[in-house]
């Protein structure tokens, strides 16, 4: 039995597809995905050594800070890597 015939929006779309399941897998191959590097977390005395600041600091403005990472309600980490981006964008 032959196939119906693809009208062009669904042909494109099959061709979109393959495209990008190829270059996730070139991605995965490389090494280049995001969840290759691990997030190294900081402790509040670690992150305030880090920006020159209080750890009182730290926990007066956490909420307005992009790079914590809540593990409990009274467990508070630093991402290193938004720490240093942050930084970034203050000097």
């Amino acid at each position: 039995m032959t196939e119906p015939v693809k009208n062009p929006f669904d042909q494109l779309l099959d061709a979109i597809r393959v495209v990008v399941r190829e270059e996730i897998q070139a991605a995965l191959a490389n090494g280049d995905h995001p969840a290759a590097e691990k997030e190294k977390l900081l402790t509040p005395n670690e992150a305030a050594t880090m920006i020159g600041v209080d750890k009182k600091w730290l926990y007066r403005h956490s909420k307005q800070l992009p790079f914590i990472r809540r593990l409990s309600k009274k467990n508070i980490r630093f991402n290193e890597a938004g720490l240093k981006r942050w930084l970034a964008t203050r000097k």
